[in-house]
């Protein structure tokens, strides 16, 4: 009987181009995390199913990769009904249910969890330049009431249920506190370059009220899609705040390769429990997705195996580790001779004193990074890049724009992604000189450019590997 009262049940309809599959993220005891999915496939007329169980009211998001459909808000023995329209912008996702009012207006909030572009970081730039604490604490409070007050408004009028209007609430509440969390945190790194807004006063009278209003160990924040990035925050102000452990300090063990050892001992000083375990695979997941291929994580993995050995985590952890290992696996192997790493480039003072040393014709110029995500997307389409500057006698450089301590994942990472051409990692000057070219202080990267064979930029803006009929159109031109 009560596993009937914890069955939910979504019924969904795809209109317009119909995926391969649809994600939708698992509530493991009521908890939302973003990388934690299942998926289903619809038939060929684009409907699904989707069958789950859970005893809490809980958020669950549709997604296609890191990209939401939509969000619903779901509780126990409920049906629901769902419409996407992978085509049209203006009524893409719709929900029928009981709180059908309540979800509407709930996937109406642009920072409602991370896959929709959401994070305190981002909300944070709207109070960066405020210097009263009060003042900070009555706008975000203004920013919270705002949007829950068309909830309220439906819970007054028995549109949601109690349960719907609990959870949003808290939810709402944890984010902006979290912003506030945040803002503290950034005055902080600020004051180490005499940048901040708050002085240390402020910054920790601001933080540290945040963890009374709100503590971590509120059963509320497990429901939270934002318990992982709280936490993170809360871990950092005991260490940088309370313990006055000083960034330098970080910095030096994160160049050593051991600052994910370092965070998962730190939680384990502050955390236990079912919190510490969400919390640990929620950091590995989310730093082995961000494709710096860290060595530590697959040791991390391992003790996270043999710590919890019936975690309901593990089967999540393991798809986005398995790329981690081949990383190391592939660095065994011989480089491509095709790969040619500049040496000696302290005298680069410029692009034109850079690319004049190679020699070639005319040059496809990509500027990355190794901790840049984009850039890394970009290199699942160089064979046929490859191919077309071959026909066009274009050489091929990559310029990284990576610090000295980066060194050794910057080669690693060419050979792991088969970067042919030549490589180049930036000087200070070198680094001044691209930033005066592009025109820009704040760099974006991916960036490609076409210069001739005296380092002379002939087009500014190329398009990438990704758009390759677009680049050749490009390159025509020129």
């Amino acid at each position: 009987m009560s596993a009937k009262k914890e069955n939910i049940k979504i019924s969904g309809k795809i209109n317009g181009k119909i995926p391969d599959v649809i994600a939708y993220t698992i509530p493991i005891n009521g908890i939302d995390f973003f990388g934690f999915t299942n998926s289903v496939q619809p038939d060929p007329d684009g409907n699904f199913e989707i069958n789950l169980h859970s005893d809490k009211t809980c958020f669950l998001d549709l997604v296609n990769g890191f990209k939401s459909y939509g969000s619903l808000i779901v509780e126990p023995g409920m049906n629901y009904k769902v419409y996407i329209d992978t085509e049209n912008k203006e009524n893409k996702f719709r929900i029928e249910s009981k709180n059908q009012e309540g979800q509407q207006l709930y996937n109406l909030i642009p920072n409602r969890n991370m896959i929709v572009g959401g994070h305190f970081e981002l909300e944070t730039r709207s109070y960066q330049k405020d210097s009263i604490v009060s003042d900070i604490k009555q706008k975000l409070n203004l920013s919270y009431q705002t949007e829950i007050t068309g909830f309220k408004k439906l819970l007054n009028e028995k549109k949601i249920s109690k349960n719907f209007y609990d959870l949003v609430e808290s939810d709402r509440d944890y984010f902006y506190k979290g912003a506030q969390g945040s803002l503290a945190f950034i005055n902080l790194l600020n004051s180490e370059r005499n940048k901040n807004t708050l002085n240390k006063e402020q910054y920790s009278e601001l933080w540290s009220a945040i963890f009374q209003s709100n503590p971590i160990t509120d059963p509320k924040l497990l429901s939270s899609p934002w318990f992982y990035f709280y936490v993170e925050n809360y871990l950092r102000y005991n260490e940088l705040l309370l313990e006055k452990v000083a960034i330098s300090q970080l910095s030096e063990i994160s160049k050593q390769g051991l600052i994910h050892t370092h965070n998962i001992e730190n939680a384990k000083k502050h955390l236990s429990g079912f919190q510490l375990e969400y919390y640990t695979a929620s950091y590995i997941y989310y730093n082995a997705i961000n494709q710096n291929y860290e060595k530590e994580l697959i040791t991390l993995f391992d003790q996270f195996k043999k710590e919890y050995t019936s975690s309901r985590f593990t089967s999540f952890l393991e798809p986005v580790i398995i790329p981690v290992i081949n990383f190391h696996n592939k660095q065994k192997e011989s480089l491509n001779e095709k790969i040619k790493f500049v040496e000696n480039t302290a005298s680069f003072n410029s692009v034109k004193d850079a690319l004049k040393e190679l020699k070639g014709k005319q040059y496809y110029v990509d500027i990355w990074a190794t901790w840049c995500g984009p850039c890394k997307e970009e290199f699942k389409h160089n064979a046929k890049l490859y191919e077309l500057l071959k026909s066009k006698n274009i050489t091929m450089v990559y310029i990284s724009l990576d610090k000295d301590f980066r060194e050794k994942q910057w080669r690693e990472m060419a050979h792991f992604y088969n970067l042919e051409g030549y490589h180049i990692r930036v000087n200070e000057k070198l680094d001044a000189d691209l930033r005066t070219l592009n025109g820009s202080q704040s760099l974006a990267i991916p960036w490609h450019f076409l210069a001739d064979e005296n380092g002379m930029i002939i087009n500014k803006k190329l398009s990438g590997p990704s758009q390759l009929e677009n680049l050749e159109k490009q390159l025509i031109q020129n």
